[in-house]
């Protein structure tokens, strides 16, 4: 008998169309073999003899490859991913080879990969051409060592800073979100990487808590929370996706018909497969006690429209469903059909392999390096710059560095092989020694000096502050901790001590706020460096710092990046991509929220952020000016455009981020008091104007009406151009009137449903 890997079978041509591939390769397949491709598995050890090669997805083993003290190359690592590919490959009679995936969700989570800025650094930039460079070379280095899927990016909207995961996001805006995380989706899928935007829908929910239960209203589940993940789908042309762990109303994410099934397949027409977090399936038992066994959860799951169980599935569920009887094989083959498709997709049946040979070369370049410098360069927000004391010349004299975050490399999470990226980065005490200006000098307070007389023989004074938040780390208070009660064992035993051991989370002993305040105290300017990835607030110490700087968790070169900025070699032109508010009590607080029936103020607070959506400062002034809507009076249909001139009124060269506000005047449901259409980020010389053109369209003007249609209504439209959402330079109007050939924002008719909330 003749093997059926090497027979010419009609799956094995690759000049067939991958449908019929798909057809007849599911036809030759038993039960047994069909749930092997449903199977997944990670393991912790390259070498480990429980790796079973015929489950059809594993995590990338070269993920776990540099923990207990190795050091894998990019080669190495590749030559790991491809013997792992052809054991799997080898352990079933139709030589279906394993797809494998990794987190990459600011570089590729394993070794030595390049480590850009966390998303919300990313987003801070406010540059989505230089996100599709990020995503490229993010790409390249996935695929030198062989891995076919990455579980990113996260696309929920960071709309409450007390949830530990909000560095993931790209912030709190809808339509930032939407243009950041199509920039990644479609980059990483035209160079045939699988994405799979996460996590479907709402992933946290009262008191900013990770995987709470969402109590998010269909209408806004419509009109923010589900449009980016609609973008990474019809647009992007995402080819997985992953529900989130907690429930919208009353049902997990994870077995959710209605997300599953009706809005993501039935409306969005997603034609690739699902894959759930790790672990939520048994959670469908405990904590949601949704199901009675994880034999009932992995049931209720892929009838919902759940496709691979994720991390670890022996099969044995989906087993015993087939033995009873309870397990439809239409349900069965249908999950199946998608992933095979997927893989015919990805070439894996012809190119399993890669050039093990060629992969150090094609990770970590030169050219990689240099565009995480400038993506950190790009991320850093100038919050705050009293009499304009930044940047710091020569004449500063003797510079103090402060602060738990002075000397270790902070990367945010999700940084290289399980957390602890494992590559070459300086701490910010190193890069401002090697990059202060002849003059100056760098002073260090060391754990064993007094703070006070350190500063005082100083001439300014730069604390570097640090917050804990992380995956299952959300936030009760958004002040800088107090770290009195920290890891001591991570570092040293002061906040303000040298840390010589630089590690990868900063946790300290001492309270921050109070060091920030008695330096101050000793009449010396306080430049403090906020090394975080999402907000801060202020109220005892912003009033007595002369400069705050956000560089975010900048990434491997984000300490170089930051004492550019402090020392002018690079001019900040980073923006917010989310509200910081005064108090902690202000969450969840956003800046396209509906009008109030009454007033937004509280009693002991006004109501308004410390620094809202948008904002940043630069080195350079700009001015607005010409605001011009054409046709100023159109057919709901036709394209708008507007422009604004901008001007550098300043003698230093600089970036502006041009943002384009909307709000529709009078409208059949509450909408935003504002909502961003459009940005873009320009770099102007001192002096030069520059005209910016954007173009609006339905999609930018639509709403979900009261019978929870999306429509364009006639009417008057107010269109702001400005340097922030509260920072409004020029106002202009629009008029729409009905009578031309509307674009329909989906294209796909919505099924109602009651189940769903929907209007029946």
């Amino acid at each position: 008998m003749s093997n059926p890997k090497n027979s010419p079978l009609p799956y094995r041509d690759a000049a067939l169309p991958v449908s019929e591939r798909v057809e007849d390769l599911l036809s030759r397949m038993s039960v047994e073999e069909k749930i092997e491709q449903l199977r997944s598995q990670m393991l912790f050890d390259p070498e480990s003899s429980k790796r079973d090669p015929a489950v059809g997805h594993v995590r990338s083993l070269t993920h776990f490859a540099h923990q207990k003290g190795h050091r894998r190359t990019p080669g190495e690592c590749a030559a790991i991913n491809n013997a792992d590919i052809k054991r799997s490959t080898g352990a079933n009679r139709w030589g279906i080879p394993v797809l494998v995936h990794e987190e990459a969700l600011h570089g590729a989570q394993w070794g030595d990969a390049t480590c850009f800025p966390q998303s919300i650094a990313l987003a801070a930039t406010w540059d989505d051409a230089l996100m599709r460079r990020v995503a490229r070379a993010i790409a390249c280095e996935l695929k030198a060592v062989n891995i076919h899927q990455v579980l990113s990016p996260v696309v929920n909207l960071g709309r409450d800073s007390r949830w530990g995961r909000t560095q993931e996001t790209y912030g709190e805006d809808v339509y930032l979100v939407s243009r950041m995380a199509l920039a990644y989706v479609q980059t990483l899928e035209e160079m045939n990487i699988i994405t799979t935007p996460k996590h479907f829908v709402d992933n946290y929910g009262e008191g900013g808590r990770d995987s709470n239960v969402s109590n998010s209203s269909w209408r806004v589940l419509r009109e923010v929370f589900l449009e980016p993940f609609r973008v990474c789908v019809q647009e992007g042309r995402a080819r997985s996706i992953m529900p989130a762990y907690n429930s919208v109303d009353g049902v997990p994410c994870t077995c959710s018909q209605t997300l599953l099934t009706d809005i993501l397949r039935t409306e969005w027409g997603f034609e690739g497969f699902t894959v759930s977090d790790y672990g939520a399936v048994p959670g469908l038992v405990a904590p949601q006690r949704v199901a009675a066994d994880r034999v009932e959860a992995v049931a209720r799951s892929m009838e919902a429209g759940l496709d691979v169980v994720l991390p670890n599935n022996d099969g044995e569920a989906q087993r015993q469903l087939a033995r009873e009887g309870r397990f439809s094989m239409e349900v069965l083959d249908r999950s199946v059909r998608r992933i095979l498709k997927a893989k015919f997709e990805l070439g894996l049946f012809e190119h399993p392999y890669v050039d093990a040979g060629a992969a150090d070369a094609g990770v970590r370049s030169s050219g990689h390096r240099a565009l995480a410098l400038e993506a950190a360069r790009k991320a850093v927000v100038l919050l705050k710059n009293r009499d304009r004391i930044l940047p710091l010349s020569g004449a500063a004299g003797k510079i103090g560095v402060f602060g738990p975050a002075c000397n270790t490399v902070n990367l945010g999470g999700y940084s290289g092989p399980y957390g602890g990226w494992k590559g070459e980065a300086m701490t910010p005490l190193e890069a401002l020694r090697n990059l202060a200006p002849a003059g100056a000098e760098i002073r260090a307070c060391d754990g064993t000096a007094d703070l006070e007389s350190v500063a005082r023989e100083c001439d300014v004074a730069v604390y570097f502050a640090t917050i804990r938040e992380d995956e299952g780390s959300d936030r009760s208070s958004l002040d800088l901790p107090d770290l009195s009660a920290g890891k001591q064992a991570e570092i040293a035993d002061a906040a303000h001590a040298v840390i010589v051991d630089k590690r990868e989370k900063s946790v300290a002993s001492g309270d921050q706020e109070s060091e920030i305040l008695r330096i101050a105290e000793t009449g010396i300017p306080v430049i403090v460096v906020l090394v975080a990835g999402s907000a801060v607030t202020m109220r005892r110490w912003e009033e007595k710092a002369a400069a705050i700087v956000l560089p975010w968790y900048g990434g491997e070169q984000g300490a170089t990046a930051v004492a550019e900025v402090l020392f002018g070699h690079w001019n900040p032109g980073g923006r917010l991509p989310l509200t910081f508010p005064k108090t902690v009590g202000q969450c969840p607080l956003y800046y396209s929220h509906k009008p109030t029936g009454r007033a937004y103020h509280y009693n002991d607070n006004d109501g308004k952020p410390q620094f809202p959506f948008g904002f940043g400062l630069s080195y350079s002034t700009f001015e607005y000016s010409n605001l011009v809507v054409a046709p100023g009076t159109a057919a709901i249909g036709t394209p708008v455009t507007v422009t604004v001139e901008i001007r550098n009124t300043s003698d230093v060269a600089g970036d502006e981020v041009v943002q384009l506000y909307v709000h529709d005047c009078v409208a059949s449901v509450a909408v935003p008091v504002k909502q961003l259409c459009g940005f873009e980020r320009i770099h102007l010389a001192p002096g030069e104007t520059r005209l910016v053109r954007f173009t609006l369209d339905d999609r930018h003007l639509a709403l979900w009406n009261a019978q929870m249609k999306r429509v364009v209504e006639p009417g008057d439209f107010e269109i702001m151009a400005g340097s922030s959402s509260e920072d409004i330079r020029l106002k202009a109007m629009l008029t729409l009137f009905t009578g031309g050939q509307a674009f329909q924002p989906d294209t796909a008719e919505r099924q109602s449903d009651r189940r769903s909330g929907f209007p029946a």
